[in-house]
């Protein structure tokens, strides 16, 4: 990879497609679209698709060697061989059991140039919703395509605010059923347009999904 092309760019942001107002002391959304993501509900194409509750990394490879891990806006490692070391810290430790476990499922191409941006889950991570017994580094881009609901591409059920509020009280996560590790809920949705625009949805938005 050219050094030049190894800077830290961190993911977007990604906003919520309904109008957020706080309930309780807690943000919840209305049912009154956020002006402009009219196309989560209307435009052909666009998919619901699997939101992991982990922490959200970069990591870029060259000829398919791990060369860099990001955080955000920060850079945690720079040199994964050199940190392969007995007082690494149990974090980067997490980070690299991650990567290796999806290079061996073929999430990542071995030969692999570029970045992947993705979700760190496991044991140690964020309570562990997905019940992992090990660190996973899931790609977006796998999570797009592997976990996504075709019956949301299909136009099974009503896309309205009615509808998405008592789907998201049994919301399962389809990448946990592929995983085969449990039946819980899911975090949340990301909604992926053809042309590259994101939205997302978590349970802890809808105020019948929030504890009291």
């Amino acid at each position: 990879m050219n050094k030049d092309n190894s800077d830290i760019i961190d993911y977007p942001k990604i906003k919520c497609p309904f109008v957020r107002e706080k309930i309780k002391g807690h943000y919840v959304v209305t049912p009154q679209i956020e002006e402009g993501y009219e196309w989560v509900f209307e435009d052909p194409g666009v998919k619901a698709v699997d939101k992991l509750h982990g922490t959200n990394l970069c990591c870029m490879f060259d000829k398919g060697i791990l060369i860099h891990i990001d955080n955000r806006s920060t850079r945690v490692l720079e040199d994964p061989c050199a940190c392969l070391t007995a007082n690494m810290s149990s974090a980067i430790v997490r980070m690299i059991e991650g990567v290796l476990h999806a290079l061996e499922r073929g999430w990542i191409e071995n030969d692999f140039t570029g970045r992947v941006y993705g979700e760190l889950i496991g044991p140690t991570i964020n309570g562990n919703l997905h019940q992992m017994v090990t660190h996973y580094f899931v790609p977006f881009d796998y999570l797009q395509k592997k976990c996504h609901w075709k019956s949301w591409v299909n136009n099974k059920y009503p896309k309205n605010f009615e509808s998405l509020s008592n789907w998201f009280k049994e919301l399962p996560s389809l990448f946990s059923q592929r995983m085969k590790a449990n039946e819980g809920l899911a975090e949340g949705l990301v909604f992926y347009h053809p042309d590259g625009r994101l939205a997302k949805l978590r349970r802890d938005m809808f105020e019948s999904t929030t504890p009291p």
